[in-house]
């Protein structure tokens, strides 16, 4: 069984659910209100754990504090090996608005996330692991020394950058998978066309981009090849985690030896399930509850 080394946040997740977002200066009462421990890191360990095809490992940084202690049970919990350092200032937290149309707007405080530094990461963690997955939650000297060390070691690199920010050629060109959305695809190539973008990357020397298109599915080239797999159609509630649960199932599905379009395939039906539940971690499905939905 292979082994995947998540480095990245952990957050106490506020969603709030309202029928329309509110104008500048406006005030709106919400529908209600949803509590749980979230941060794209978690998500996608959580959703690697849930796969169960592999090893999941976890870095990060958790607050001293009442949220950071809920944020580790919960997530070790799913069978996440957590290697989570405390630091002394608040966890990570996030401000999420859910409209009608289950689109979302986020708001982060890093808290504890800012404050993981070089020191804290394991290196031989990244030598136990087959895989690392990364996100843009922690400080990018985090990410860089991770990347380095990880590709020192030929290991296969998965990088989902989000939020945008910007990130050396240089790193660049040692990741294996860079799987942005539509939006930080464009914000990175400085082009609008979807395939224009994924080949001013591909010229930067990452391996493999894989776009993550909503309702349009995802679209992932190489070198030598493309592969377009369509999104799975669901009533939409909350969109929240869906692309963390499709970084987490493509790469646990990769590890476990599926080919790149049965990777996309499994990924894409994981979160057209979290997109109909409500919240972020908790809304991760089982692999036991995707095959039971999609049985064919």
């Amino acid at each position: 069984m292979k082994t995947i080394l998540v480095v990245g946040s952990l957050n106490m997740d506020y969603t709030i659910y309202v029928n329309e977002f509110p104008k500048e200066g406006e005030t709106l009462f919400g529908n209600n209100r949803f509590i749980q421990p979230g941060g794209k890191g978690a998500n996608q360990a959580v959703a690697i754990a849930k796969s169960g095809f592999v090893n999941t490992l976890m870095i990060g940084a958790i607050g001293n504090d009442k949220d950071g202690e809920e944020v580790k049970n919960i997530v070790s919990s799913f069978g996440v090996d957590a290697k989570l350092i405390k630091k002394d200032v608040e966890t990570g937290n996030a401000t999420i608005v859910v409209d009608k149309n289950s689109e979302n707007k986020i708001i982060i405080i890093g808290g504890a996330n800012t404050s993981l530094s070089i020191d804290d990461i394991d290196v031989s963690l990244i030598e136990k692991a087959d895989y690392i997955v990364l996100q843009n939650e922690i400080n990018q000297a985090v990410n860089d020394y991770v990347i380095n060390k990880a590709y020192e070691l030929n290991k296969i690199i998965i990088y989902n950058p989000a939020p945008y920010r910007n990130i050396n050629d240089d790193i660049l060109k040692k990741i294996t998978y860079f799987i942005p959305n539509e939006i930080e695809l464009e914000k990175y190539s400085n082009m609008n066309n979807v395939d224009d973008g994924i080949s001013y990357l591909l010229n930067k020397g990452i391996k493999n981009v894989l776009v993550t298109l909503g309702t349009k599915g995802s679209l992932l080239k190489n070198k030598n090849e493309s592969i377009k797999v369509d999104a799975f159609k669901v009533d939409a509630i909350d969109t929240v985690a869906a692309g963390d649960t499709f970084v987490g199932y493509f790469v646990s599905a990769l590890a476990s030896g599926k080919s790149e379009k049965e990777a996309m395939l499994l990924a894409s039906k994981a979160s057209s399930i979290t997109v109909s539940r409500k919240g972020s971690l908790v809304s991760i499905p089982t692999i036991k509850e995707i095959y039971e939905k999609y049985s064919d």
